[in-house]
Formats: structure tokens, sequence, C-alpha cells
């Protein structure tokens, strides 16, 4: 199965393989892997250790290299209480995939009974802060061809080369777009899409000592373990061959990829999990990648000693800051900062519910990653922002006091809500200040009680405003808690801001005058982007807004999926002939074509009585399909899978 030519692996060092099934030219297949398997879902740690195959006491060993850099690369080594296998645990080389760094840090506080790891959780932990794919290109293609000298991340690639070195096994863990599947399904379900896919350069690699690391079957095996956990079926985890050694594969660019260095130059078996994008949860994803990293340490024969799972929200608990290297102070997310014009403000510690992943930037400041353990002048307002990750936790007020002011420099409480309580229809979301809570035109918005940092008293006299809205009667005088919204004829367009496909509304609380805390409410527009139609002869095909169709009269064509771009499709109906039935996503809606008229009759998609799309559709002689746009009508031909 895509087997083909294989390009000759060159260097190839003598690592160690242990775990997955390797062939010996001719004899049969070895099988290696453990009899525990561990729902895990966990917290992992590690440095650059050479492990010794006498029996070790567990331990953990953490290193940073390129510390108070933009480079700065955390590597934690966990040995276990008896020798084993290696697997090199690998999240964030490219900064935009959170269910991958996020998945790998939590193995950087486990124990383990048996075998030993390597955690890289942030490879590019400046592009994971500014969530960008690479702040200097892409760091997963660095691992090949020339890299330039003033390249940031040549000598982190070095690091991971040198770690791999020290490997049995690689994971690459990742986020991609949409669902891999063999076959076209749709536009974000086909062979192009990466998401919910175990990915490998092969589905065998012969080595240059003669043995064959059967990649394929390792996968299959994983996938059994972890797909039998994961419910719905359409997010459960695929074997994507990408060929990279193959002359004719499309995936060329992987070449020069982690895992591809680490299968053919070192000869160990590396694979890449990624989970999709298109979930929108991030923490769903992170509990996917646990679950088949862990699949993985079993088929590794590498056994956790104490498994554990957390993945809550970021709180900062305070900082600890100096002002002109005057006594430390302690300033929580309630505070605000005060100093004068060209006083130096230092970070000495950010204390948070997290260890690992944090960030305190001042605003204006020269570095790009991180302000801790730094003196920083300011010169003119400002905040500190705190970060996990990419996340953002909390930003502390740095104001400049007046010359004639009397005020002293030093912290001042600042009066903040923490979050906003926004029931949209049935469900209650929290949203903190900065967040912004995407609804669907038509969707009923209640806003209840904010949560602040003010006494029960003062909070009283709090006001919370939904800019555009202008409430007729309200429990609580001048404001707008307590009202049922409808986002299709309650808000005034003119104090919405055109973001995108969204209309941002702004969510305030005010205090007197003073606004206290502010969120925005993002309506989108819903649409039709296209039908999954399966005739009863066995076709299945996709069919777009404003397509026609033509049916012969023995056809019946059921409606297998409507996707529209919004979330949530419980609230569709399909409309035709002045008839309407709810859309239940179980594919029994079917249209039998020997009770259509010779007249076209569109097919509506209507959500709370508003058509979000339609297609045509007539009684013919033939099954046809085409599709509208500025050109004559154009047959299109059915797509089979």
């Amino acid at each position: 199965m895509g087997h083909c030519s294989q390009i000759p692996p060159q260097g190839l060092s003598s690592a160690r393989i242990s775990g997955a099934e390797i062939s010996h030219g001719g004899s049969g297949p070895l099988m290696w892997s453990s009899a525990t398997y561990w729902r895990l879902g966990i917290a992992l740690a590690l440095s650059l250790l050479l492990f010794s195959a006498s029996s070790v006491s567990a331990e953990t060993a953490h290193k940073v290299y390129f510390k108070g850099t933009d480079s700065a690369l955390d590597v934690y080594t966990i040995s276990g209480s008896s020798p084993g296998p290696t697997l090199l645990l690998l999240g964030g080389i490219q900064g935009d995939e959170p269910g991958g760094y996020l998945a790998a840090d939590l193995y950087a506080d486990i124990s383990l009974k048996v075998g030993n790891l390597i955690v890289v959780p942030r490879a590019n932990f400046l592009s994971i802060v500014e969530n960008t794919r690479g702040v200097e290109g892409d760091m997963n293609r660095k691992f090949a061809g020339r890299i330039e000298p003033s390249d940031r991340e040549l000598a982190i690639v070095g690091i991971i080369k040198e770690l791999m070195k020290k490997s049995d096994y690689f994971l690459n863990l990742h986020d991609g777009s949409g669902f891999y599947s063999p076959q076209w399904e749709s536009p974000v379900r086909n062979p192009m899409r990466f998401g919910q896919s175990i990915i490998a350069d092969a589905d065998q690699f012969a080595r240059s000592d003669g043995k064959v690391i059967q990649m394929e079957a390792t996968v299959q095996r994983v996938l059994e373990k972890a797909n039998r956990q994961i419910i719905p079926h359409n997010h459960q985890f695929r074997f994507n061959n990408h060929r990279t050694l193959c002359k004719d594969t499309v995936h060329m660019e992987q070449r020069k990829s982690a895992t591809y260095h680490a299968l053919t130059q070192l000869g160990i078996p590396a694979f890449g999990i990624e989970t999709s994008k298109n979930i929108a949860d991030y923490r769903l994803r992170v509990r996917y990648q646990t679950m088949v990293v862990n699949a993985f340490l079993e088929e590794f024969g590498i056994i956790p000693e104490n498994p554990k799972i957390y993945l809550e929200n970021p709180q900062l608990r305070y900082l600890i800051v100096s002002i002109n290297g005057g006594t430390p102070i302690v300033v929580t997310g309630q505070d605000s900062i005060k100093a004068h014009k060209g006083d130096t403000v230092r970070i000495i510690h950010l204390e948070a519910n997290y260890p690992r992943g944090l960030t305190a930037r001042i605003k204006g400041s020269t570095r790009r990653l991180n302000d801790l353990d730094q003196e920083v002048v300011v010169t003119e307002n400002s905040q500190i922002e705190i970060r996990k990750d990419r996340f953002h936790v909390v930003d502390i007020p740095l104001e400049i006091i007046p010359d004639s002011s009397p005020v002293s420099a030093g912290i001042h409480f600042e009066p903040r809500v923490r979050y906003f309580c926004v029931r949209i229809n049935d469900t209650t979301y929290m949203i903190e200040p900065g967040e912004h809570l995407q609804v669907t035109r038509g969707d009923t918005v209640v806003i209840q009680d904010p949560q602040t940092n003010l006494d029960k008293e003062t909070e009283k006299a709090v006001r919370v405003d939904l800019r555009g809205f202008q409430a007729t009667s309200s429990p609580y005088p001048m404001e707008d808690r307590g009202h049922r919204i409808n986002t299709a004829t309650d808000l005034q367009e003119k104090f919405g801001l055109k973001k995108g496909p969204a209309t941002v509304f702004a969510l305030q609380a005010k205090l007197n005058t003073k606004v206290v805390g502010e969120s925005y409410i993002d309506i989108m527009e819903p649409r039709l982007e296209y039908f999954v139609l399966k005739e009863s002869q066995g076709g299945t095909f996709v069919a777009y807004p404003e397509d026609r169709l033509e049916l012969p009269e023995n056809l019946v064509v059921k409606v297998l999926d409507i996707r529209i771009n919004v979330p949530g499709s419980s609230q569709l109906f399909l409309t035709m002939s002045g008839k309407s039935v709810r859309w239940e996503q179980t594919g029994s809606t079917g249209i039998d074509a020997s009770k259509l008229s010779e007249a076209e009759t569109p097919l509506d998609v209507t959500r709370n009585g508003r058509s979000l799309g339609r297609i045509w559709i007539k009684k013919g002689k033939a099954f046809r399909v085409y599709s509208r746009g500025d050109k004559p009508y154009v047959p299109v031909s059915r797509a089979r899978y």
C-alpha cells in the first residue's frame, strides 16, 4: 500500500530500535510492545541524558538552552525506574498549533516505570507566543538543505537533531487543516488535508543495516487502541502515508522535515500526529493527542508511573515587581502599577497555576518574547501582558504619573470585570475581557450578571451595555441585562464594526463613566456552503448553492449532510414546495424524483425562518448536475467515493 522505490538513506547512525515492528531481511517480523496500556492524558519532563542498560532510579532533569533570549528552549529528560527505549516527544515546532505543544507539555511532569522520555514542549516558543507558524519561516522545513547562518532557528534545529541521536523513536505533535481522508469527501475532508491523522513518510523503511521498519503496521496497531476511545467516529485518526521517499510524492516539501530526517538519516521510527484545526476546542485536540501518544507509549514499551491529566484555564496568582531597584512589591491581576516617566521596572517573578509556557511582556519594550527578570525603562502608559503560550491571561495596566500629581509610584487597585456571563439560546458562556464570542444572526442573546473584583455593594453600581441594543424596559434601569435580544432584529447596525465575515458589537461594563471591562459579540451571517447528496444507484456527490439538478423519474436522492459556515446545524430546516422538515443529520431526508415537476423547484436550507441558500431540482430524462455562475451552465461529473 503506497509502496515505492526508496531513496537511499545517507549517513545512517547506529540508533537503537527496540519497540517498532522490524523485519530482518527475509525473516519474519519481530514484535516489540508492552503489555500494559495506560489511558493517560498526561504531563512529563526531560534533559539531555544518555541512559545506561542498568537499572536506575526514576528522575527528571531540566535543561534550558539559550536562556534569556528569544530562542529559549526547554528540554526535559525523564528516566524510568527500569531501563527501556527512549522516545523524543516534540511540540510547538510550528507556533500556531496549540493542540500539539499543549499536549507535549503535559508529558513534562510524569514519572516512568520503564523507559525514558525526552520532551521538548515548545520548540519554537517565540512563534507560539506570537501565534504564527514561524517568525522566521517554517522551522519544520529546516532539517535539510542550507540554513542561513544568521537564522535564529539554526541552533534550535541543531539541538533537536542531537536529541534525535539519543532516541529510539520520534513523535512530532501538530495541528493540521481539515480532516484527512484517503478519498475525496468534501473540501475539508480529503487526501490533501492533514487533521486527525498519523503521518509517516513511508509504509516501511529499509535501513542500511538490512532491517526494515514497518511504519504502517506500527500505526495501525496504535490506531486500533486510540480510536476505540474517540467518539464521534468522524474524529477518529487514520494512517496518512505521505510517500515522501517516492519520486512522485505530492509532499516533496516533507523531505526537509524533522520526521524525514529522523527516519532517513538516523534510522529511527518517526511519526507526525496531527489533530484537526477544524475542531474548534483546542482542549479536545489536546485530549486526542494524548490518546494517540499514550497508545504509542504502549507500543514502544514505555510505561508511566503515575499518569494524570488536567487542563485548567491559566490564571495569574501574582507578579513580584521592583521599581527603580526598590523593595519588591506583589501585584495581582486586579491591580495597576503607577510609575514616573523614566522609572525602571523589573518583573522579578511570575506565579501562575502553570509552571511553564509563561511570559510577561511590557508593551513597547524592545524584546519580542519575555521581559521577566529584565530592566525596562517606562516613558509612557503601557501594560504588562501575561500570556500562557499564545493564550492571553491578563493585562496589568502600567500608568505614568503626571509630574504634578501627588500619587506615589507603586500598586493601585483597579476595578475590573473578571468575565461576562452571556446566554446564547440555551447555553451560557463565560467570556473574559478582550475575548470574542461568535454567534449566528438570529440567535437569542441574554446578558447576565458579570463577575468582577468589586465588593457586592459596589458591584451593584456596575452597568452592562451591549452597544447597538436599546432596551425599552429592563429589570435593571439604564442597562441591558435580562433582555432576550434577537440578533436578527434588535441590534442597530451603525454600532457594529465590520470585521471580515462578522459584525462586531462591544459588550461593556461601566462603573460610573469608567469602562471596567469590554468583550465582543461577533454576529456571523449564516450561509449554505454545500449539500452532500447520495442517489439511489450509489453515487455520492456535492451540490453547491444555486447548482441545478436534473433527476430521472426512477431516482431517489438522500441528503447525507448539510454544511453551513457557522457551528451548529441543529436548527436547520429543509424547505421545498411549501413544506419544511427539520434536518436531523441522519441522512433520512430524501427527494423522490417521481414526485417532481419538470419545472425547477428550489430546495432551501432555512434557519430561524431565513433562507441560507438553495439548490434547484427538476425531473428530467437523465441524471445531470449543473453549476451556475456567470458562465453558461456547465455539466459537473459525479464525485464517487
